[in-house]
This record gives C-alpha cells, structure tokens and sequence, in this order.
C-alpha cells in the first residue's frame, strides 16, 4: 500500500527535530604516491570541480630545528627564496604571480620549509616556472638580505611589549634548556631570531643552509586540484629532474634532559614593570606528532581548554570572570613539543588563576570525564573536521603531514571513527599519560612587583627581564 502524504504526516511529529544519524568518516581523498629517480616524493589529488591548482613543496629537515646557533636562519632562508632569482628580481616575482590572480608563499616551521603556489589552471605554466625558479635558483642577494634583516629586528624589538610574546618566548627557555643557557634543545630558542643572532647573520650563512637543506630527495611536492597525475609528473619532470642530489644528512640535534625537570614546580616571571594584567603560561613537555596517543590526546585536551566550552576556559572565565578567555593545547613536532595553559588575567588574581588551573588538571588525571563532555565533545570533532577539508591547500596540507610524520595512509579518512570508537576510560588514560600537574613551568609576564610574592606558594620565584637575563633580588 502506498502511503498518502497527508498518512506520513499523521506519523511525523513535527514539534521535535529529527535525531542526527552517527557521524560518518570523511573519505579522504585517494592520491598518487611516486617518488623520482632524483628523491623527490610527487603526490597527486585530482579535483576538477574548480579548474584552479594548488602545489605545496615541503623541505623535510631544513626547518629551525637545524639552525644551530644561528637563530632565525630557516625561516629567513626561506623568506629570501622569492627575495630574487638569478632571472627576476623580487618585485618581477611579486608582480608575475599578481599578473595571473595567483599566490606565490614561502615560510617554515621547525619540521621543514615550505613553498606554495595557488593559481587557476589556465596559468599554472606560469605559476610553475616561477615556482620552480624561486626554489632552484635564488641569488640570495645582499640588498635583499639587509631589508629582509631590518624588517625582522623591527618585529623582534615590537614583539619586546608583547606579553604573551615574552610568555611564549621564556617558558620554551625553561623548558627546552636549562636557565644558564647551555644547548639542549633547539625549540628553547626562537625560531624567529634574536637581535644577536639575526644581526650575525651573513649571506654566506644563508647560502650555506640552502645547500645544505635543499635537496630532491629532502622534497615533498603535492599537487591537488584541476591537474591529472600524468601533467604533474611531465611538471616535475621538466622543471626538476636535472637538479642533483648532493643530500648529505645534517647534523642531528638532540633534545636533551631539562635540569629542571625534577618533578618539582617552578615559577619564572618577565618583569613589564607597570602591567595591570599577567599573561601565563602553564605547562610542560608535550608529544610528538606521529604519538600513536594523538587522537585520544586531541579529545582529552579539547574537554580541558581546547574550545569555548572546555573545563579550563568555564572555570576561568565563565565562573570567576577572571579572562576573556583561557585556553589548552599540545604542540607537537617530529620530536615533543609542548603542553601549556595560556591565559590573561588581572594581577590581583593571578596567583588564584594558576591555582584554579593546576586544580583543573589535577581533576582531569583524577576522575572520568561525564558522559555529556565525551559526547559534546565528539561530535564537535567530527562536525569541524570536513570544514578543514574545503579547500586545496588545506588537503595538500594534510597529505604532506601523512608523509612527512609518517602517520598511516588511511588517517584522515578513520579519522572520525577513531574518535567516536574513544571511551572515557581512554581519555582518562590519556591525561593520566600526559598530563602532570606537579611537573609544571610556570612563566608569568607581566610587574614583578604586583605578582611576585603571592607566586612562592607554587615554588622558588625567578624572575627576568624582557631579553632574558635574570634579575637580581633587592
């Protein structure tokens, strides 16, 4: 029998929303995978829905992790890659890629550099000779290193009134190395430079860290749009397969044992004489990006402090009215990053705040979350994880990081599965793994002389002035 519409009517309350259906895994999209005689590792999505083409090339290892000493020296090598070419100068770069609507971008991190093109399709012989030009055979020339310094110091010296700068800057210190400065591990330096260091930058410097980080077979290249696997290889091909491997491997930084990682929790404050509030910093070391833990971690810490309706930020700001806004999260690299609170409260309770947050961790490790927590939470994951997905340079992204921390092929498309499959037995696993409320640095920006004495209920007070050096007591 077939039912009239007015019959389903009848069945259907329409005074209640209909239930959602569980949530279903994204299906990644599949990609082609070859690596080139030369190194080079080509990766292809194909997606003609738009006729435009993003290329992401990632330089494993050339990232600030490798800058020895020399502070600031990747992101300024990469900087300087679309600073002039043998062929164009800077401004014939900027204007050639403007010409076609297209991007042409440059930067690192502390894994690797990058470069990346956006461009339609109908120009993206253009964009590519430009792309190959910049990486094959920039010139790295004195002007540009001199302009590209000044520009660098300026931000260093503005970022100096910067609170949560200065935050950011000691608590990698005094995790990452110890406080007399001796080398344990590159993240306890900037990866921006210091004044020192960038002045003492020389352009052979420069070209001494593009020689030796630049290689095929350090490079990831991936394609992603209106493109077939056949017209990237002929690209690459063409544009790349005469430049020879001269790889040899760099140097290995280790990250050593932090001194003062005794289980023992340490306040260091930076001195803004006259500061009405404090910015803080919370925290100790995290995980690395490959963690098999990853998801699991990634649920536990959204619950703390990684959105509007987290633990941390309620407590904080909804219930005491203490910030606009507090805030967890891990920061994973190939090797351990960091795991910090970060927040901005007023001076008078700046003491109260760090309690409240420490108390938030310690429940964390103590009891299972609820049931709501793990649900809300859940589905907030997964709705948010296909909007990351919208646009090219985002897949190109997530395809390169499969690579590049040789994470599975099928992650991202198991991705919401593997969340929803999480317990809260899980994620109390995972905070009592990962969390440790009495092994915790507590960095303090903000006057001294308003904050200090109320600090030495956590431990012994240290504090700094804004380029680092200990002040001494009075």
């Amino acid at each position: 029998m077939i039912m009239t519409s007015a019959a389903q009517d009848e069945k259907l309350d329409r005074t209640k929303p209909p239930k959602p259906g569980p949530p279903k895994d994204v299906q990644f999209p599949d990609y082609f995978d070859t690596t080139l005689p030369n190194g080079i590792n080509v990766l292809v999505i194909e997606n003609n829905r738009i006729p435009a083409v993003s290329v992401r090339m990632v330089f494993k290892d050339a990232g600030s992790f490798f800058d020895g000493r020399n502070y600031g020296l990747a992101s300024l090598t990469a900087e300087l890659l679309i600073k002039g070419t043998g062929k164009r100068t800077a401004s014939q770069i900027a204007e050639e890629i403007d010409f076609v609507g297209g991007s042409l971008n440059t930067g690192s991190d502390w894994d690797g550099s990058y470069v990346s093109l956006s461009v339609l399709k109908k120009h993206l012989r253009t964009g590519v000779d430009l792309l190959s030009d910049v990486v094959l055979n920039p010139v790295f020339a004195e002007d540009e290193i001199s302009r590209v310094k000044e520009q660098r110091l300026s931000s260093i010296l503005q970022a100096k009134d910067d609170a949560g700068h200065l935050s950011d800057k000691m608590f990698n210190k005094v995790l990452f190395t110890d406080i007399d400065g001796k080398y344990n591990s590159p993240y306890g330096f900037p990866a921006e430079g210091t004044e020192e260091s960038v002045r003492g930058l020389s352009q052979k410097d420069i070209i001494d860290f593009y020689n030796n980080h630049y290689f095929p077979q350090k490079l990831i290249i991936a394609f992603v749009g209106d493109i077939t696997k056949e017209e990237a290889l002929e690209i690459v091909n063409e544009k790349f397969s005469v430049w020879k491997n001269n790889f040899v491997e760099p140097l290995g930084n280790t990250i050593s044992k932090n001194p003062y990682n005794t289980g023992n929790n340490s306040v260091f404050v930076v001195n803004k004489p006259g500061a009405v509030q404090s910015n803080l910093r919370v925290g100790h070391i995290g995980i690395a990006r490959n963690n098999p833990d990853y998801i699991a971690v990634t649920v536990m810490n959204t619950i703390l402090g990684g959105y509007f309706g987290s633990r941390i930020n309620y407590n904080l700001r909804e219930k005491h009215g203490f910030t606009y806004g507090a805030r967890s999260g891990f920061n994973p690299h190939i090797n351990p990053g960091d795991f910090s609170v970060d927040t901005d409260v007023r001076n008078d309770v700046t003491d109260t705040s760090i309690a409240l947050i420490i108390e938030e961790l310690r429940e964390m490790i103590r009891n299972e979350i609820t049931d709501e927590e793990l649900s809300t939470v859940k589905n907030y994951l997964t709705g948010v994880f296909p909007l990351q997905l919208e646009t090219a340079n985002a897949v190109a992204s997530r395809v390169i990081n499969l690579k590049q921390y040789n994470l599975p092929k099928n992650y991202y498309s198991t991705y919401i599965s593997s969340i929803n499959k999480l317990t809260k037995k899980d994620i109390l696993n995972a905070a009592q793994k990962y969390i440790h409320p009495d092994n915790l640095f507590i960095v303090v920006s903000g006057d001294a002389s308003a904050v200090k004495d109320k600090l030495k209920r956590f431990g012994e007070v240290k504090v700094f002035d804004a380029d680092g050096n200990q002040l001494s007591e009075k």
